[in-house]
């Protein structure tokens, strides 16, 4: 593990030491979220993301400010929040819960975007020895399917197509564990 992913894990620890500190839960997502659900670090990561249910979008900006991570004015405030820390990006996305038990966002520019139930579920993985929250395989899934087709979507790249192929093959083996627990 290079020096970039020893301090990117180490934001993902305090960011979410942090929040948990207060009963805010923040699911990881992109990269770092989909090796969380594989349990293992993979390849290097651009950068960090957390999803942070909307209700939770000050106090989650402030508690950050507080573990001494600066906010840039670089996104939405509806949206996201994009900080640094100790030299290292991450941002916190903001997502609402919907009546039928989806989410989306419907603030910013990517309010077409619809995750489904079970998306942000509380059940922890582990990264790197950490217990840690993640965006379920089926919602990063549906991220990942439904980007092109946004109203500000852009195409996939090759990582979001490999990444794809990853998250059907995990979702094919939640699908028969769980049919193989139902059989039993």
């Amino acid at each position: 593990m290079g020096p970039k992913a020893t301090a990117q894990l180490r934001v993902i620890r305090e960011v979410i030491a942090a929040l948990q500190a207060e009963g805010i839960p923040a699911w990881l997502f992109g990269g770092w979220g989909l090796d969380a659900r594989i349990g293992r670090i993979t390849r290097e990561h651009g950068d960090v993301e957390f999803w942070v249910e909307r209700t939770h979008a000050e106090q989650s900006k402030v508690l950050i400010e507080g573990i001494g991570g600066t906010a840039l004015p670089t996104q939405p405030p509806e949206e996201s929040c994009e900080f640094i820390l100790d030299g290292t990006s991450f941002s916190t996305a903001y997502f609402d819960r919907r009546p039928d038990g989806s989410f989306d966002q419907p603030l910013g520019g990517f309010s077409d975007w619809l995750f489904p139930p079970g998306s942000f579920d509380d059940e922890p993985v582990t990264l790197d020895g950490t217990p840690v929250l993640a965006m379920s395989v089926s919602g990063m899934l549906a991220m990942k399917e439904q980007f092109p087709h946004l109203r500000n979507g852009r195409p996939w790249r090759q990582k979001d197509i490999g990444d794809m192929e990853i998250l059907r093959r995990l979702l094919a083996a939640e699908r028969a564990d769980n049919s193989l627990g139902a059989a039993e």
